[in-house]
This record gives structure tokens, C-alpha cells and sequence, in this order.
């Protein structure tokens, strides 16, 4: 008896998957870790043992009927050692449970998002819920896509988009990782000072000689853009605290608020 339709499908998704951590193995300047780079191609191994089990094994029946909504014990236990094999390794950009992704055809179950990063400031908490919405589109079209042969290629274009996004999560995992530990080798920063808006540079130079390096002040005639909702439309600044930012007035929102800061903290320390 032939593999079912499903079996068929989960086959071409672990196929595809396979060609992608390929893919990713091949290139150092993503993954430079050898080790990494030797996870992908076991992953890949693996996933093409549960494709040839999914295509040749005969799948079972019951009183007559053919049972389609189970995978062999060959397939399953290759797709779960890649699954663990992802989670030991985070780098490579593929998320703990992607198996998920090729037994949404035999079981019809939903694909996960990766674990949230849990980021801090708006600007990093709007980067993950971007990644997040647009897999969350594509899960819905990907599994919701027919399972016929006429409809690989648009499968296969829906996994490497969605590994894509996924693997932007992994480089955005490490950019929050390295900016916590260059955060905290900073020396501590001491209590803003109060003190009257500097009319020139030199005014500021002279109070942060005098203060040290982080004072605050009123401020007059700035606008700030926020970048949470509204495209960069700039907002007036009340109130400016070297190392923090500033503060915006006309935003009710916690997070507009939050997001000018971040826009100004990141002009001011750029400019150290």
C-alpha cells in the first residue's frame, strides 16, 4: 500500500527543511561555529531519514480503513533527536520544536513561535513582535495550504520564509545577549543633576565638567519621533536626562514614551 497524502506532504516539508540547514551549513559567515555548522548537517541527515520513512513506510489500517494521522516510529524518533538537536543549539536559527512543522500535515497541529526573548525597551520589544506577527501569517497560510503535489513549491517557499524570519530571531537573540553584557560592564551612572536648559553645546559641555555625566533639563522647541505606531511622526520633548533620553508629552502611551527615549538615548550615546 502507497504512503498516504499526508505522509506524502510531511515527506516534502522534511525534505525542504534538510536542503535549508544545507544550505546554512555550507556558508560561514552566518554560522562560524564548526559545531554549529555539524548540527545543521546532522539535523539534515536526520530529517532526510524521516522523508525516506514517511515515503516508504505502509502505513496502518483499522477494520479496513487506512490510518492517517500517524507517523512510524523511524520518522518520529529522527524528527525528535532533531528537535533536541536544535535546542542544544540556538545559533543555528532553527527553533526548539521546528518538527512542528513537518507533522502539521499527518497531525494538523499548530506550529509554535520560538520562546519570546523577552526584551527590554520598546525599539527590541517591537523588533520581536514584527517576527512574531509575520510567522504567525505565515503558519496560518502554510498550514491551512493544501497538501497535493501542485502545491510544493508554494510550501517550499512558505518554510524557507518562515526559517528566514526564524533565523532573523536567532541574530536578534545574540544582539540583545551582547548589548546586556556591554551593559552591564558600564560603570554605574550617578543620579541626574537638575539644571537650566543649556542654550549652547558649550553651555552643556560646561555643566556635564562641572556635574558630571549625567544632568538633566527642561526642553524647548524639540520634537522626537516615536517609532512604535505611528511611522516616525515627531512629537514635542519636554525633557531631556543624558543617558536616558528623553521624555515626550503628547503620547499617552507608556510605550510612545518609551520609544523617544530610545530614539534619543541612541543619538546621544552615538555621539558619546
Amino acid at each position: 500500500m502507497p504512503a498516504t497524502p499526508s505522509a506524502i506532504a510531511a515527506a516534502h516539508r522534511a525534505r525542504t527543511i534538510a536542503a535549508i540547514a544545507r544550505n546554512r551549513a555550507e556558508n560561514s559567515a552566518p554560522v562560524p561555529n564548526a559545531e554549529d555548522r555539524t548540527a545543521l548537517l546532522d539535523i539534515a541527515t536526520l530529517l532526510d531519514t524521516a522523508a525516506h520513512s514517511l515515503e516508504t513506510e505502509e502505513p496502518g489500517t483499522w477494520d479496513g480503513i487506512v490510518i492517517t494521522n500517524t507517523i512510524d516510529w523511524d520518522a518520529s524518533h529522527a524528527l525528535r533527536t532533531a528537535d533536541e538537536i536544535a535546542a542544544a543549539h540556538p545559533a543555528i536559527g532553527f527553533p526548539p520544536r521546528f518538527s512542528q512543522y513537518v507533522t502539521a500535515p499527518v497531525f494538523g497541529n499548530e506550529v509554535d513561535l520560538p520562546p519570546s526573548l523577552l526584551p527590554g525597551g520598546p525599539v527590541l520589544i517591537a523588533k520581536e513582535g514584527d517576527l512574531f506577527a509575520r510567522l504567525l501569517a505565515l503558519h496560518g497560510h502554510y498550514l491551512a495550504a493544501p497538501n497535493g503535489p501542485e502545491d510544493q513549491e508554494s510550501i517550499k517557499a512558505a518554510l524557507e520564509a518562515a526559517f528566514t524570519l526564524h533565523w532573523k530571531h536567532a541574530l536578534l537573540a545574540q544582539s540583545i545577549a551582547a548589548d546586556t553584557e556591554h551593559r552591564s560592564n558600564r560603570p554605574a551612572v550617578p543620579a541626574a543633576v537638575e539644571i537650566p536648559t543649556p542654550g549652547t553645546p558649550m553651555a552643556l559641555r560646561r555643566a556635564h565638567d562641572a556635574y558630571g555625566p549625567t544632568v538633566t533639563y527642561g526642553l524647548n522647541d524639540r520634537r522626537l519621533p516615536c517609532h512604535v505606531s505611528d511611522q516616525g511622526v515627531t512629537h514635542p520633548a519636554v525633557r531631556m536626562v543624558s543617558h536616558l533620553g528623553a521624555t515626550i508629552a503628547t503620547c499617552d502611551d507608556d510605550s510612545h514614551r518609551n520609544a523617544a527615549a530610545v530614539a534619543a538615548r541612541e543619538l546621544y550615546d552615538s555621539l558619546n
